[in-house]
């Protein structure tokens, strides 16, 4: 994903898309969930690597939303702790956190908390990921 053009100016910015199924395996999308692991793990590396080569004027900006209103996930049900997000607010967040060099980006608020979730016996984590 390093463009040469990046690598001469040691500039830029990097922004991968990927999902809070990149966090939490998903049941019933087994291979979703893998390509979003994927795309954090990549982001996370590419981030230590930049830091590496020092090329700290080359950001990276990791997006993990849980379900948007694109049309995707049409029928999935909504609740109160995880609504489904609006596309024009998933943007606008993008845009500010490039802007503003955010490393990760996770909407809502509540998916922060998967990571420290990952502490608990995995029976618990599997438990509260089914919810």
């Amino acid at each position: 994903p390093l463009r040469p053009g990046m690598i001469r100016k040691k500039a830029g910015h990097i922004c991968n898309i990927a999902s809070a199924a990149g966090l939490v395996g998903i049941s019933k999308m087994t291979d979703y969930s893998a390509s979003k692991f994927a795309a954090v793990g990549m982001t996370e590396s590419l981030r230590n690597e930049l830091k590496h080569r020092k090329l700290y004027g080359i950001k990276t900006t990791c997006v993990m939303p849980y379900y948007i209103n694109t049309g995707m996930f049409a029928g999935i049900p909504s609740n109160p702790l995880l609504p489904i997000l609006d596309e024009r607010y998933v943007v606008s967040r993008i845009v500010h956190a490039i802007r503003t060099d955010t490393a990760v980006l996770q909407l809502p608020a509540l998916v922060n908390l998967l990571a420290p979730c990952r502490l608990l016996p995995v029976s618990v984590f599997d438990w509260m990921a089914m919810c």
